[in-house]
């Protein structure tokens, strides 16, 4: 029975979570992945496989590296997620594990700068467990939860913001919520809804509070993904979408970063590729990591997270059944498109 109960768990997280596998549709039916658009490919010379600032390879194939956060003094902050032993872990630059929360299968986790970790916890496989954004101290004590009603309303994402509120990432909506459970900011229309609606989003993953007080979103959707930027008001300021007839564009969108240029590091899970895009939402150029699967082949990539320094922290799954994350070097990318 309890192994009937962990499997369930597996695939509800992975059905309620941004991670869907590359051979399937977003209700588990069979469908192709999304072609990427034709582009002019311009390459430059970079090395044979690009360089890693930091690389674990999960030694169990049981579960799976479903999302990290590189901290820093260099560990890493992984959740797994999987039939056996899921939970939220840290470890060490040899792969050696420090801390841990077991029993919860996790969406994303978040190392505060008080020592607590925030994780969003999608609730699998059903009761008692309940969808909730928890924030657990050192030695796994409940410091703050907010409960969400039902498996459907699975958090898929959490990040503590300066003001002390916390962003949370929804099925169909981005929330944010005060320490006294108030909802204090929210854009999106909760369920699904006709594109071109006001407040439509698909099948958001991620979201950042930026520095000018706007909301950068990170929809995947469905077919095309998109990446906004939205205001308090709920205008839409800025987005990057798909290809142009002359530029490459977003397929399905993982993550986002506003850099202090202003400019903005995208990844895109289905062209193992990391975007450049200025301030008009063009794109100035676009890095592919996808030579690092020629030694270590992947059958699905979960999370591609860009940062600050250009690199971008990966987790995948390997043809072996075990778990990668790793740090992949910007510089050492191979370029395959410059405006």
């Amino acid at each position: 029975m309890r192994n009937k109960i962990l499997n369930l768990g597996l695939s509800l997280t992975l059905a309620l979570s941004m991670a869907v596998p590359a051979m399937a549709d977003e209700t588990g039916g069979a469908a192709p992945t999304p072609a990427a658009p034709e582009q002019p490919a311009v390459t430059t010379a970079a090395p044979a496989s690009p360089v890693l600032a930091a690389d674990y390879i999960a030694n169990i194939t049981y579960n799976l590296a479903h999302y990290a956060q590189k901290l820093p003094n260099g560990h890493l902050l992984v959740c797994r997620v999987g039939a056996w032993d899921p939970g939220v872990i840290e470890v060490d630059q040899a792969g050696n594990e420090v801390w841990a929360y077991r029993g919860i299968q996790a969406n994303s986790a978040q190392r505060l700068d008080n020592g607590n970790t925030l994780v969003a916890d999608s609730g699998a496989p059903g009761a008692p467990f309940v969808p909730r954004v928890v924030e657990f101290t050192p030695d796994g004590k409940k410091a703050w939860e907010y409960v969400l009603p039902s498996l459907a309303c699975a958090p898929r994402y959490a990040e503590r913001l300066a003001n002390g509120n916390t962003l949370v990432v929804l099925p169909f909506e981005v929330r944010e919520v005060s320490p006294d459970y108030q909802v204090v900011w929210q854009y999106g229309l909760g369920k699904p809804g006709r594109p071109g609606t006001s407040g439509y989003l698909a099948h958001p993953v991620r979201a950042h509070r930026l520095a000018n007080g706007n909301t950068l979103i990170v929809d995947r959707g469905y077919a095309r993904g998109r990446v906004l930027e939205v205001s308090p008001a709920k205008k839409i300021v800025w987005q990057a979408a798909a290809a142009g007839s002359q530029t490459p564009g977003l397929v399905q969108p993982l993550d986002a970063l506003r850099l202090a240029d202003g400019t903005t590091l995208i990844t895109d899970k289905v062209q193992h590729t990391v975007f450049k895009v200025d301030a008009g939402g063009q794109v100035l150029a676009a890095m592919s990591w996808g030579d690092l699967y020629k030694t270590a082949p992947v059958t699905d990539l979960w999370m591609a997270q860009p940062t600050a320094e250009g690199n971008v922290l990966i987790a995948g799954t390997m043809v072996t059944g075990r778990t990668r994350v790793a740090e992949v070097v910007g510089s050492s990318m191979k370029v395959v498109w410059s405006r």
